[in-house]
């Protein structure tokens, strides 16, 4: 099931001070969760990513085997084919019976086929959104106790299938911090998940165009906990004009490309519609989703990846 929110359900109550990143950026978490750091997953040149329902708009992201687009999901554990190459994140979305039932064959087999493939790394993301709980809106509305028992359950057991499995937090949104949405919602989680392993932390926002500097006080908000822990943003959207999403792209994206924590990101969606990444005729890009696509960055020549090197090769030492 997609996620579909109008922003202002999600805009922070205030805003805060953006934090420089740890010393440390091998840091672990200080709560009770044990979580492996980032170890030797990093960064990449390319860290863009697309979501969709229909696997067919794929394609129109590839260009000239110079893809800025190198991983997609669909909100579940499979997807059909694609004619594109990008390698497929694997989620549980919720607890729900039809995400469960499947999701250990499913995820499994995806950790097999890549292990096959020069034994690449598999990421897997947790629960969408459990801080929503808004109805036909796409969060899986679960609360912290429910969803540290469901991770034990379902996600824990993939840490130890291969040596490169890394395991995504649940995806929460930018509601203003409490113990039961946004940004306390997956810090609680994180203290409280007891011998759970967290890789990297997941986060959603929405907001308007105008507030790029919103977006990022909420990724530094989160790096408050997450103490080095990599950062992926699997969903954002900015609301207004074709050209002021453009230019809140413009911004926000270099700014993340030259962020050493963050290691993947998601503009929301690949989908026909407006404000969309694909036109209304649903046969190529929209503006929107060529800027997305073509924007060219340059990243600092710490970032590894400035070289050519491919993101999937990283993995955690055996």
């Amino acid at each position: 099931m997609n996620h579909f929110l109008l922003f202002p359900l999600f805009l922070l109550s205030a805003l805060v001070i953006a934090n420089p990143l740890p010393d440390n950026p091998n840091a672990t978490s200080t709560g009770s969760s044990t979580k492996h750091g980032p170890l030797d997953q990093k960064p990449a040149h390319e860290r863009r990513g697309i979501a969709y329902n229909d696997v067919k708009y794929a394609k129109y992201f590839q260009y000239d085997h110079h893809d800025h687009v190198t991983w997609r999901y669909n909100w579940d554990s499979s997807s059909p084919p694609s004619d594109a190459w990008f390698r497929y994140v694997p989620m549980l979305h919720s607890l729900r019976d039809d995400h469960t039932s499947k999701w250990k064959d499913n995820a499994e087999a995806q950790a097999r086929l890549n292990w096959g493939q020069q034994e690449m790394a598999t990421w897997f993301l947790g629960f969408n959104e459990p801080d929503n709980c808004i109805p036909d809106a796409g969060g899986s509305c679960i609360d912290v106790p429910t969803a540290v028992a469901g991770w034990k359950k379902h996600m824990q057991p993939l840490s130890t299938f291969n040596s490169k499995i890394y395991l995504g937090s649940p995806g929460v949104t930018n509601a203003a911090p409490s113990d039961t949405q946004g940004l306390g919602w997956l810090e609680k989680f994180l203290e409280t998940c007891n011998g759970c392993t967290v890789d990297f932390i997941n986060l959603h926002w929405y907001g308007r165009a105008r507030d790029a500097q919103n977006f990022k006080d909420h990724i530094n908000d989160a790096r408050k906990f997450a103490n080095g822990l990599p950062i992926w943003i699997t969903e954002f959207r900015a609301d207004g004009t074709d050209d002021e999403v453009k230019a809140f792209l413009d911004d926000v994206m270099p700014w993340m490309d030259n962020s050493q924590d963050i290691h993947r990101y998601c503009y929301f969606m690949a989908r026909p519609g407006p404000g969309m990444l694909i036109n209304e005729a649903g046969d190529g890009l929209s503006d929107i989703g060529n800027e997305y696509n073509l924007y060219h960055v340059h990243p600092g020549s710490d970032v590894k990846g400035a070289n050519g090197e491919r993101w999937w090769e990283q993995g955690r030492p055996a």
